[in-house]
């Protein structure tokens, strides 16, 4: 797996162990609009597991081809209805809290 992309995001709403939540309902549209720098060339539609650490992880299709070096944000890295999967939270977090998201290019 290659490194796709690096961020940190906060959390806009406080969450528990086991509850399924997506990365539309984690973040605030502020936060899901904030730029994260592309680390790799991806085509439509590769495979990319974002890791919320400690807190959850999901594979996601992206939704155009990516470029090394370009701006996205989370909602145009990936299609609505990949941003709009639900995931597991392997914990507690309280909103506000700042959440290191790591993306690596699986496919």
């Amino acid at each position: 797996m290659k490194k796709f992309a690096n961020s940190e995001l906060i959390l806009y709403k406080s969450v528990k162990r086991g509850d399924k939540k997506s990365l539309l309902m984690l973040f605030s549209a502020p936060e899901r609009y904030k730029p994260i720098e592309v680390l790799t060339n991806a085509e439509e539609d590769a495979i990319v597991k974002v890791i919320l650490e400690g807190l959850g992880e999901i594979d996601l299709k992206l939704g155009d081809d990516m470029e090394k070096g370009q701006k996205k944000t989370i909602m145009t890295l990936f299609w609505f209805f990949e941003r709009e999967k639900s995931f597991e939270m392997k914990r507690d977090a309280e909103a506000g809290e700042r959440i290191p998201v790591k993306m690596l290019l699986v496919s």
